[in-house]
């Protein structure tokens, strides 16, 4: 029976060791929000861009855009794994997946709108723009609660205390 418990506290020992130190885990979790961070930049300057009604600056802008979220998903595919990370690394690339969507779908058609000139953009295109904008907010909403939930997840399995993002 010695022999048993002994046996079973060295394998608790060595799963116990195997776990990322607390430190490992916010350092993953850092690397992997700085990239989603970038990502959010750019959309965020996409959509500045939009007030502006200047198409040089909207066609640079969904560039970048689309060039970013390529950067950070190769970014995140290359962070080395740690044992319980798995999920929050599938979760940040699910949630680029989404931006990559837009990027390729909705956004190139409300660029190609609002650079209509104001005299030809008339009300139906309008309602067009603004039902196009609605489904793409809501679709980015929907994946931040996604990644926010997952990330929730992984901070508390690491005792770590996530700071929120200063607001605009």
């Amino acid at each position: 029976m010695k022999k048993l418990t002994y046996i079973l506290a060295i394998f608790a020992v060595v799963l116990s060791s195997c776990k990322p130190s607390q430190q490992e885990a916010a350092d993953f979790n850092d690397k992997i929000m700085s990239e989603q961070k970038k990502v959010v930049t750019k959309y965020d300057e996409l959509l500045e861009t939009y007030d502006t009604y200047v198409a040089k600056k909207m066609d640079d802008a969904l560039l970048e855009f689309e060039s970013q979220i390529q950067a950070s998903i190769f970014e995140v595919k290359n962070i080395p794994d740690i044992a319980g990370g798995e999920e929050l690394k599938e979760a940040v690339l699910d949630y680029f997946e989404v931006y990559q969507s837009v990027a390729k779908d909705e956004a190139p058609e409300l660029v190609r709108l609002y650079k209509v000139p104001e005299n030809e953009f008339s009300g139906e295109m309008r309602v067009q723009w603004d039902s196009k904008y609605k489904e793409v907010d809501t679709k980015l909403k929907e994946a931040d609660k996604k990644l926010q939930a997952v990330q929730n997840s992984f901070a508390e399995n690491f005792h770590l205390k996530l700071t929120q993002p200063s607001a605009k």
